[in-house]
């Protein structure tokens, strides 16, 4: 493992191999040939893929200063490696700095800068004082270079960290948000990507840079706008050939590299301290080993002038150097684009100062090479080499022709190379793309190129769905995620006018699994709804269909409101399947299917669809939602009130899946299954009269979720069974901690349906807390609730909000509140909270002066509670009832019917369910006060008083 810093760098092979030769030969002049054997050994390779490994290494090491620090070049002979080395024998702990997945992508790697030292440390100190800053230049002046170093020299002012976001990569202004969410790694359903991007950097001290927004200048305006309104202190730091045009905005306007004016005679000394001549010289000299002498001065020196200073029109030239001298290069620019010497008013404008450049380096090109230099713009962002020989064998082009074009390419600087992870990737630089793009689109032989491209994205992803199986899930999604940029591209030819829909379709079941696991939902809703509507128009089998609607399902199950389109997609997949003869896809379904009616309140119905699912099962025992079928159905049963069906299979799951210790996908599903039973068995356990198991089991999901990084699970286990049952049993620190929880992990992944949950847990705890202002909080979360049709449970949340109003003597609302819960449980087959909202619907009677009718409905309550096994409210009731009859003067019935339910008990003693019935005990015993008779109007349970 090679450490720099402290931490880990990925090289690919050939890198570590040429690096490790290096070094054992530190000090040692290394010939081009002795590293060219090692790295490609038996085989013939063109020098310039040398240059590439060795630039590629360098960069990885940070060595790009115009004075390396570890590989030096010795001029047309080899490399040497520099540093001091030390052996010595220490111990590292696997993989350091692994263990988590990077929060935010990392941005292009830097290279060396020459003379823009002032200028970056001044647009540092602008971030201090601006909240917008904005570089604004002409193509090629080095913008993105210049925003990466100060993002560098701004870093330690970045509590939260950096975010770049390659705006070059979309061409459609509406992906913009997409970007951004993407970029920020924004988890869940957004609704409105802007929205949530700001209420993303609220909270945090980060800096964004947004590059290259001159494509998409009014979603990036627009979005400035409502950034520099917000309250983050966060900073925005944009390039673009012009500014955003906001009213806050402080514009930066890069110029270009001084330069020697040429026929002065400079001599070589002074030349070497304008900038321009600096680039040149390091850059000639990285490509070509060319070192500069006095002859060559003047005519660098009107190379650079003729160049107007701009660093990419330079580097250019100087990737020529091995092909001409300097002097050779002048008269290339001067008869080829008439650069020498223009008038001050006829001037071309530095852009097209670049195009030409562009123009003319495109011209020396071999057919070949010019030919995949047009192949290469369907990228919209770093590829491989095989996926450039995939796109290039249409157009003629062998991988031999591809290997060394590739390599010609970079050394010539058209096209940038870096090591990402294992491999080498290549990547074009904004202008140069437009540019190749527009030869391509002239060139007869490359007609196919989008649609080879978009076979192989479409290939990339269907090894994706095989490698999600066995590949650690960290991997896989940086693997895969750094390919959404030209899934978007492919996806937008396919389903475009001269595309293929069949591809297009095809391509969107493929990334089914992508959008999944990083739960980017807003844009998964928009593709599935696009494919499945597309899916029903041309020939497409049914399997694809029921897989389209699933995915629609699922996206659609975490919006902020339970629309008919849900129950729309589900009827759909479940159709589909049953046309494919797919059983899996039949059980993924109804399950599914079944989690929409529990989550709207309909338990009957999602108990039908849950039996057909677990019958399914007997057709095919290796179906993996066979579990989820079981855990689901167990849940169903639980709602109705079928405690004794239900917690033997949940105890059966809980004891099935365990906590493993490993980072491999089989790791993280039985992770993820640990997890998802511990959502529903909690709040049975704590019915069944197991407080303190159940607080366990709550615990231990949240934590669990929290080691592995499953925000989405870990939400669920905190709306489902942490809240509901810290709540419920009285701990209001962990109530406290638990919705903080909660909080952060809206931040992280959005899932809407969480966040009126949340508000009202919050303004439950403020409640118990003493805040009379809290009860209107509480009751505005529910209408929140039941607006979004998020039903389930509503009933036991509305007779929290009815006990709240009782306790501030609100008896009208109280009893309002009450009717409604009882409303929603019947009609949603919510048997299991029946005995409990009767139970409060009896506190109110006894508020209301009617004790007799208060008296009836908790013997019903208690029959109820007795009848579907819920210890806990029998507890409850129980208590309700002893202390209404002690204090009409029945002590001893009293005693006969609590004292035998309290010693039932066998945990959670300190709840406040226990203390009040151990307290209402205690008052049973014969004292000089109890013989006083002392009256009381109603039952005193300390949960309400």
């Amino acid at each position: 493992m090679l450490l720099l810093d402290g931490r880990p760098v990925k090289l690919g092979g050939r890198a570590f191999e040429l690096l490790q030769l290096l070094v054992q030969h530190c000090g040692e002049l290394v010939s081009k040939n002795e590293l060219m054997a090692a790295a490609w050994p038996g085989t013939f390779v063109h020098d310039s893929n040398l240059k590439v490994n060795m630039w590629s290494l360098r960069r990885s090491l940070g060595d790009t200063q115009i004075e390396p620090v570890y590989i030096a070049t010795v001029a047309r002979r080899g490399y040497k490696f520099i540093a001091e080395v030390q052996i010595s024998m220490g111990e590292i702990e696997d993989d350091p700095a692994l263990a988590e997945p990077v929060p935010l992508p990392r941005p292009p790697l830097l290279r060396g800068i020459v003379g823009r030292e002032a200028e970056i440390v001044e647009i540092a100190d602008l971030l201090t004082d601006n909240k917008q800053v904005t570089l604004a230049g002409a193509g090629g002046v080095g913008k993105t270079t210049i925003a990466l170093a100060v993002a560098r020299t701004f870093a330690p002012q970045c509590r939260d960290g950096i975010c770049f976001v390659d705006l070059a990569t979309i061409s459609d202004p509406t992906l913009f948000g997409s970007a951004l969410v993407t970029a920020l790694g924004i988890r869940g359903n957004t609704d409105n990507s802007l929205a949530a991007v700001l209420d993303y950097l609220r909270p945090r001290q980060m800096l964004l840079i947004l590059d290259n927004c001159e494509h998409v200048l009014p979603a990036a305006t627009i979005f400035a706008g409502r950034f520099m309104a917000d309250t983050s202190p966060s900073r925005l730091l944009a390039t673009s050939r012009e500014p955003l045009g906001t009213t806050t905005e402080h514009v930066v306007r890069l110029g270009s590299l001084a330069s020697p004016k040429p026929g002065h005679g400079v001599p070589l000394d002074h030349a070497l301290r304008f900038p321009a001549v600096q680039l040149f010289v390091s850059r000639a000299a990285e490509w070509s080993d060319y070192q500069v002498v006095d002859d060559d001065c003047e005519a660098v020196a009107s190379i650079c002038h003729a160049l107007d200073g701009l660093p990419l029109a330079i580097e250019l030239a100087a990737a020529q150097i091995g092909r001409f001298n300097p002097r050779q290069l002048v008269e290339q620019l001067d008869h080829t684009l008439r650069f020498r010497a223009p008038a001050a008013d006829g001037a071309p404008p530095r852009h097209e100062t670049l195009m030409a450049t562009i123009d003319w380096s495109y011209k020396l090109l071999s057919q070949r090479e010019a030919r995949l230099f047009g192949l290469l713009s369907v990228f919209s962002d770093a590829f491989e080499a095989e996926d450039a020989i995939f796109v290039a064998e249409a157009a003629g082009l062998s991988p031999v022709d591809v290997v060394t074009g590739l390599g010609s390419l970079v050394a010539k600087s058209l096209l940038s190379a870096q090591a990402r992870g294992s491999s080498l990737r290549y990547r074009l630089l904004d202008s140069t793309r437009r540019y190749a793009a527009e030869q391509r689109q002239t060139d007869p032989a490359c007609g196919n190129a989008q649609r080879r491209h978009a076979q192989r994205v479409l290939a990339l992803f269907e090894q994706s769905e095989q490698e999600w199986n066995w590949r650690e899930p960290t991997d896989w999604t940086q693997r895969y995620l750094g390919r959404i940029a030209d899934l978007r591209a492919a996806l937008s030819w396919a389903t475009g006018e001269d595309g293929d829909p069949a591809l297009g379709i095809r391509l969107t079941v493929a990334a089914i699994t992508l959008w999944s696991e990083t739960s980017i939902l807003s844009e998964a809703q928009a593709r599935f709804k696009d494919a499945l509507a597309l899916a029903k128009t041309v020939p497409c089998d049914d399997l694809s269909k029921a897989k389209l609607a699933c995915a629609l399902g699922w996206s659609l199950f975490y919006a902020r409101k339970m629309s008919n389109e849900n129950e729309v997609a589900w009827l759909d997949a479940i159709a589909f399947a049953r046309l494919a003869g797919s059983i899996e896809y039949q059980q993924r379904a109804l399950v599914g299917f079944a989690f929409y009616l529990l989550q709207i309140g309909e338990v009957p119905r999602a108990i039908t669809c849950l039996e057909e699912a677990t019958g399914l099962a007997d057709r095919d025992r290796d179906l993996t939602a066979t579990s989820e079928a079981d855990r689901a159905l167990a849940w169903a049963h639980a709602f109705a009130g079928e405690l004794s069906k239900s917690r033997p299979v949940l105890d059966r799951l809980a004891a099935t899946h365990s906590l493993a210790e490993g980072r491999s996908r089989k790791d993280a599903n039985e992770v993820y299954r640990f997890i998802t039973v511990r959502f529903n068995l909690p709040f049975v356990a704590w019915m069944q009269g197991q407080a303190d198991t159940a607080a366990r089991l709550a615990r231990d999901a949240v934590d669990a979720a929290d080691r592995s990084g499953h925000w989405v699970s870990q939400s669920n286990a905190l709306g489902l069974a942490a809240l509901p049952v810290a709540l419920e049993t009285g701990n209001l620190d962990a109530l406290a901690g638990f919705t903080e929880r909660l909080r952060r992990n809206l931040e992280r992944e959005r899932i809407s349906r969480w966040v009126p949950v949340e508000r009202y847990f919050s303004a439950c705890l403020r409640d118990v807390r003493g805040d009379p202002r809290a009860v209107e909080d509480i009751r505005t979360a529910i209408e929140e609730l039941i607006e979004c049709r998020f039903l389930m449970r509503i009933g036991s949340y509305l007779a929290f909000l009815a006990r709240a109003y009782l306790r501030q003597g609100r008896l009208a609302e109280a009893r309002e509140a009450i009717t409604r819960a009882i409303g929603h449980q019947e009609r949603q087959g919510e048997r299991w909270c029946r005995a409990e909202l009767q139970r409060v619907d009896a506190a109110v009677l006894f508020q209301a002066g009617e004790p007799l009718r208060a008296e009836k409905r908790l013997q019903q309550a208690l029959t109820e509670a007795r009848a579907i096994g819920a210890k806990t409210f029998s507890l409850r009731i129980a208590t309700d009832l002893a202390s209404h009859w002690i204090a009409t003067g029945r002590r001893a019935k009293a005693v006969r019917l609590l004292a035998p339910i309290h010693d039932d008990f066998t945990e959670g003693f300190q709840t406040p369910d226990l203390l009040a019935a151990s307290r209402l005990l205690q008052r049973t015993r014969p004292t000089a006060r109890d013989r006083g008779h002392r009256q009381q109007s109603g039952p005193v349970h300390t949960r309400d008083a």
